[in-house]
């Protein structure tokens, strides 16, 4: 997953179109020559025509990084160059990995003089993001820049120092709250809505699984469980988790709290068998973690996850 810092500005020192784009939930670009052009067919390779009108290396590199690197799962900084300060943060709102761009002949992005913005990526902006400056910013010529890892590190930092701040945490509060969202990382409001879509989908594309391979019925979404069947004259327990970003293990150390709590809080009654269905291959380690659980603690705890169009699990489950 990348990060960008991207500038929503008509031109040095023109229009700001970051209030557009915001009530919009999207992210926009133009430049003189492909402003009515539809990029999806082309590539930074393979140029669209009136590719050469655009004024400069940067104003092409911008364009090449907006229409066909951007991608689901990545992270963009809207930079505002009047006041240096990074004013907000989203993410594209298409499934990660896949190209963020799109085309829009009817955009509402409309500047009061000049082209209509038609290039556009459907943001999911956080709300709760709070704008602050920081102490540099680098190549101020791109509107759309990559970040290095130093900056996506220092952007983050001073984000979170800053929205704690607003809450009037005294100084020692704010470093311990860093600290502990640097080990549980926190999601934002935008990351949640997409880790929500993605769960919903994870849910329908089981149940159709297992129906069509299984022909067994699946009940999801009772009394906070995801899912749960019978087969044979067993009873499953299901619980789907989105490794956000590939991250596994934390979907594995967030899922094992629920699936505990759902076997034996009071006054439920466990199950014969829990699955827990990631939206990825789990790593060796977490295979191994969980292994180790089942054997140790004699948890009948199995992992499976999607892989293309259908579900792998442990070979020791048997459905």
């Amino acid at each position: 997953m990348a990060y960008w810092r991207m500038r929503l500005r008509d031109g040095k020192g023109g229009q700001d179109m970051w209030p557009l784009c915001r009530e919009h939930e999207v992210a926009a670009i133009t430049y003189n020559g492909v402003s009515n052009v539809d990029l999806r067919p082309y590539s930074g390779i393979n140029h669209p025509p009136g590719w050469d009108e655009i004024d400069g290396g940067a104003a092409k590199k911008s364009l090449t990084r907006f229409a066909w690197e951007i991608r689901g799962g990545d992270t963009v900084f809207v930079a505002d160059s009047k006041s240096h300060g990074i004013i907000a943060m989203g993410h594209p709102r298409v499934d990660i990995g896949t190209l963020a761009y799109r085309f829009d002949p009817g955009s509402p992005i409309i500047p009061d003089k000049g082209d209509v913005w038609r290039h556009l990526i459907d943001m999911d902006w956080d709300d709760a993001f709070v704008p602050f400056r920081p102490e540099s910013i680098r190549a101020p010529q791109f509107t759309v820049l990559d970040m290095r890892q130093e900056e996506i590190e220092d952007f983050l930092r001073q984000s979170r120092r800053n929205e704690h701040r607003q809450s009037n945490l005294p100084e020692k509060e704010i470093r311990t709250a860093i600290l502990l969202e640097d080990e549980y990382p926190r999601y934002t409001s935008a990351a949640l809505r997409l880790i929500q879509r993605k769960h919903a989908a994870l849910s329908n594309q089981f149940a159709k699984w297992l129906q069509d391979t299984h022909q067994t019925e699946v009940i999801r979404e009772k009394q906070q469980i995801d899912a749960r069947f019978n087969s044979g004259n067993k009873t499953f327990l299901v619980e789907f988790k989105i490794a956000y970003q590939g991250n596994t293990k934390r979907a594995v150390r967030e899922a094992l709290g629920q699936i505990l709590e759902y076997n034996y809080y009071p006054p439920r009654t466990s199950h014969d068998h829990w699955l827990l269905v990631l939206d990825c291959a789990p790593y060796p380690d977490d295979k191994k973690f969980l292994l180790q659980l089942r054997k140790t603690l004699r948890l009948p705890l199995f992992v499976g996850w999607k892989l293309g169009a259908i579900f792998e699990f442990d070979p020791s489950l048997k459905l």
